[in-house]
């Protein structure tokens, strides 16, 4: 049988004002959280911004108040700790909505999403697949922690709007399971930075790939996998696919973790913070939100 999800009620939708009072902060703030993929909103047929009372309650009780919530310059901080310590109450971030709000509220005391993605690969997820492996977390467990990620990544990626004739990046991942995570936080990486972002998933083929390549004619090809995988043995059965690419003038990047070996014209790029920051300098913005911010 479908299940089908229910639509809030009209009391749990609220305006920028009260949301704003809720967390204890200024209109402004908010404005600026939510345009920055922080929190999540809606917007009416007039563009006024709708928040989800649940959602903004989630938020704050994940938010330390003694960290300067309302204050300018302010940092957010988890009650839960860091990214490390969530290890052990996993079984609470298995719901999509509770990890949407403990991924943007780690966003928010972080630098980009691609501090924020390194801190989750390598803290939470990195430490939850080593138990996986230990038989001491159920496969159908890890599947629906992976899975809820995916979704909070994707619901964040989003709401964060590529610039006009920005570069196009095609993101793909032969790196098996693990993939779908990698593209899902390096979309908002990405996005973030004011890049289209379009998804080949987890392409295993490299005819498939290559193909792909031909259709969409992207500016940047990223290759993820993760660092347990055996990156030599992936490029060289993707490699052909690149070098096409790089013929045809897309500049690849080699990204996600793994222990890339050199490729002649590809780009290694070791963390996800590296590939944010490459991202923003590819895009020549200096503000990713700046024209964001002027649209109110």
């Amino acid at each position: 049988m479908t299940r089908t999800t229910p639509s809030p009620s009209p009391e749990d939708v609220i305006t920028l004002p009260a949301a704003a009072r809720l967390l204890g902060v200024g209109p402004t703030t908010l404005k600026r959280w939510s345009d920055q993929g922080r929190i999540p909103h809606t917007r009416t047929p007039g563009g006024h911004r709708r928040f989800l009372r649940s959602v903004i309650m989630d938020f704050r009780a994940l938010v330390d108040p003694r960290a300067g919530v309302g204050q300018t310059g302010g940092h957010l901080s988890l009650r839960m700790g860091e990214p490390r310590e969530w290890v052990d109450r996993a079984h609470t971030l298995a719901d999509p909505d509770r990890m949407e709000a403990a991924l943007l509220a780690l966003r928010a005391s972080s630098a980009n999403w691609g501090e924020t993605s390194d801190a989750v690969l390598q803290e939470f997820l990195g430490p939850l697949c080593g138990r996986h492996h230990e038989g001491r977390i159920s496969d159908g467990a890890w599947r629906v922690l992976r899975r809820s990620v995916v979704r909070s990544a994707n619901r964040a990626a989003g709401r964060l709007r590529p610039r006009i004739g920005s570069p196009i990046a095609l993101l793909a991942s032969p790196g098996g399971r693990a993939g779908d995570v990698l593209v899902a936080l390096t979309e908002a990486a990405l996005r973030e930075q004011g890049i289209t972002v379009l998804d080949a998933g987890r392409c295993e083929d490299p005819e498939a790939l290559g193909q792909v390549i031909a259709e969409q004619q992207p500016h940047i090809v990223v290759l993820l996998a993760p660092g347990s995988a055996d990156a030599a043995t992936l490029l060289l059965r993707m490699g052909g696919a690149l070098r096409e690419a790089a013929v045809d003038g897309a500049e690849i990047w080699l990204a996600g973790g793994a222990d890339w070996p050199a490729m002649d014209g590809a780009l290694p790029l070791r963390t996800m913070a590296a590939l944010s920051a490459t991202a923003a300098r590819r895009s020549g913005a200096a503000d990713p939100y700046e024209a964001i911010a002027r649209e109110g």
